[in-house]
């Protein structure tokens, strides 16, 4: 089975299967009907060759081809403009401001299930949908998680997730945030008091360890404990024994512990302001969760789902510049982001254009302040050179000959560059008009 991945102008991403013989264009005939202004009433004929099975192709190529009509003008398949063509795999066609890719259509990793009872924890990137399954596989053991990411990526989605996908699903899941937690309470928030324990214990009161018996624990931003109660959750780990604030007495309690911090846990042992054994014991297994930056599509996909949820869309040209950002808030900031654009916007505006973003990284305040560039306090090569490219594609209004030359490589290796990094912007628009 093979499928059309559709990108319009206005940003929207669509998928239509592909079944013998069918006409592409803006004409109401159309099979693929083309929601571009500039497109011709017949675009493109798209038909299976009868001389090729699937079978006897190569991988690089589909089984299908392109015909442009008489009259029409020639699409663009890479670089080349063609009029007839048989169509590679997963190389983009242009026909006026819309991008078609012919791919298979289990083109994308599949990715498991998600509980409808819980908030999805969404992506379309192929290190979002590993992380997805190794997840699903840690949720079925007993161990206990250690989340590792950035501020804003989803670690409590995730969280409450791998409950659900645990055996203990129907019991409580207990979310419990310890960088909040005043410093004369975190005891008896996380292991209750009794009756009289301290001034103002007027009643006894369950911790979060007694209330998430038989079900989760989420301790987010574990790394904020007190060394004092660090001991007490580690003997808590290695017995089940909770002993109240003021308690004679010691309970017990079953409870599989998910933890999260923002701050790498290995460096906070390493600088001796978390206990290596607990650590061992709370990272039975991490789950890594890449930041937003080296995932593009989600960037994209998250972009229009945000926006589609305040009834707007987003310009061409405004994605380019979400795609452009470094997002060192990750999820959070660019859910942040377009609800401001949107909550500024005109309501007669549906589509969210470049401008409404204007608050984001441009070349002026990135000469002023150059961490917003970098967004994060740690970029790795491959991501510096991310940023180092579309900056000079914005400095250069897009003409890629002076965007090399800002560089100071040969216009070829920028080319080889771009496609690397999967930077991807209309020819005849800025930012990246070709020159």
């Amino acid at each position: 089975m093979w499928q059309l991945k559709i990108e319009d102008p206005s940003g929207e991403t669509r998928f239509l299967p592909l079944r013998g013989e069918m006409t592409v264009g803006k004409g109401e005939t159309c099979a693929i009907p083309l929601r571009d202004p500039v497109a011709p009433r017949e675009a493109a004929l798209l038909w299976p060759s009868p001389n090729t099975g699937d079978n006897s192709l190569r991988k690089s190529l589909s089984p299908f081809w392109i015909r442009i009509p008489e009259g029409s003008p020639s699409c663009l398949l890479g670089d080349l403009s063609v009029r007839e063509a048989q169509l590679p795999a997963g190389l983009p066609i242009k026909i006026g401001e819309t991008r078609i890719t012919v791919q298979a259509a289990d083109h994308e990793l599949k990715q498991p299930s998600q509980p409808s009872s819980v908030r999805n924890w969404s992506t379309r990137s192929e290190s979002g949908t590993r992380l997805l399954w190794m997840a699903k596989k840690a949720a079925a053991t007993p161990l206990s998680l250690y989340l590792a990411g950035e501020t804003g990526t989803g670690k409590e989605v995730l969280a409450h997730l791998l409950h659900a996908w645990s055996e203990r699903a129907s019991g409580p899941f207990v979310p419990l945030h310890c960088g909040a937690l005043a410093l004369s309470l975190a005891e008896s928030e996380l292991f209750g008091h009794v009756k009289g324990a301290f001034t103002g214990a007027i009643h006894q009161r369950p911790g979060a360890l007694m209330q998430a018996h038989n079900g989760t624990l989420f301790l987010d931003e574990v790394g904020d404990l007190p060394m004092d109660i660090q001991v007490k959750l580690l003997r808590f780990l290695e017995n089940g024994e909770i002993r109240p604030v003021g308690a004679d007495h010691v309970s017990r309690a079953d409870v599989r512990i998910l933890c999260a911090t923002h701050h790498p846990l290995e460096q906070l042992v390493a600088e001796g302001k978390f206990r290596r054994d607990l650590y061992y014991r709370l990272a039975s297994v991490t789950l890594a969760i890449p930041p937003l930056r080296t995932r593009p599509e989600d960037i994209e996909m998250l972009a229009l789902k945000f926006a589609s949820e305040l009834g707007r869309g987003l310009s061409p040209r405004a994605m380019l510049r979400l795609k452009a950002h470094a997002w060192p808030g990750n999820v959070r900031e660019l859910r942040h982001a377009v609800e401001r654009a949107s909550g500024l916007a005109s309501p007669f505006e549906p589509i969210l254009s470049e401008e409404a973003f204007d608050f984001l990284l441009t070349p002026n305040n990135v000469a002023a302040t150059p961490s917003l560039e970098l967004g994060a306090p740690i970029l790795s090569l491959h991501e510096m050179e991310r940023v180092l490219i579309l900056k000079a594609l914005r400095l250069s209004h897009g003409n890629r000959g002076a965007a090399a030359k800002i560089l100071g490589v040969a216009r070829s290796t920028l080319f080889e560059m771009i496609k690397r990094h999967k930077i991807v912007g209309p020819k005849n628009m800025e930012p990246y008009l070709d020159s």
